[in-house]
């Protein structure tokens, strides 16, 4: 398989995997530019693959080992098996051709490492936002009021709906500051007001409160 054909069936594969699994950020990623959009389903696909080591693991150590790999490979230390990995195949290409450096990912996985032993995944939640808005060509200072908050409040969405309430408020106080070039990687946070009241709330529902918080603004909590 051909260079160009083998990165464009990793994106592919991401999409698809998105989709599939993170309806949210897949809707989410469709307000971007068209040319960044595969770049979000690599990172989101990435961000699939740690988070659910812990459901798939049957005790810490052997999800430790798991999310060790992925811990060296967005290091850039497993390069030729990472050229297995159709996610890493299309997040290692979306590094090069936004000249975004990938070892800020290592925060992510691991808090997925510590989440095993107990401990929330906030690291996660962030530098996925972070990395995101990079994708989009927005520097870390811009947004970094926004990001903490943000992070927070998805994190504790279902365990502390109190902190996850809070954490909005503080974030929705921020978020003006964000960049409109940054805003699709901070879209599905604005579900969090309607989850809070409707944790079941349908698809069609979470697609129509990202649809306005893209034309009016983040709603209120």
């Amino acid at each position: 398989m051909r260079e160009l054909d083998r990165v464009g069936e990793a994106y592919r594969h991401c999409e698809a995997l998105v989709r599939a699994h993170d309806k949210d950020h897949y809707l989410a990623s469709l307000f971007a530019p068209a040319d960044r959009r595969p770049y979000l389903f690599a990172l989101y696909a990435f961000a699939l693959e740690i988070a659910r080591v812990k459901a798939s693991a049957r005790e810490p150590m052997a999800g430790m080992i798991r999310l060790q790999w992925w811990l060296e490979a967005v290091s850039g230390l497993r390069a030729e098996e990472a050229g297995a990995s159709p996610v890493m195949i299309a997040l290692q290409d979306a590094g090069q051709r936004t000249d975004v450096l990938l070892a800020p990912l290592t925060v992510a996985v691991e808090a997925r490492q510590a989440e095993l032993h107990g401990m929330p995944a906030i690291g996660a939640a962030a530098s996925v936002l972070a990395m995101a808005a990079r994708f989009l060509g927005v520097e870390d200072e811009t947004i970094a009021g926004a990001v903490a908050p943000a992070a927070t409040a998805m994190t504790f969405l279902v365990s502390e709906p109190q902190k996850a309430r809070d954490a909005y408020t503080a974030f929705r106080e921020q978020v003006d500051k964000v960049p409109e070039q940054a805003l699709p990687a901070f879209l599905a946070v604005a579900l969090v007001p309607l989850l809070l009241n409707r944790p079941d709330a349908p698809q069609w529902r979470r697609q129509m409160t990202m649809l306005r918080t893209a034309w009016f603004g983040f709603p209120k909590i």
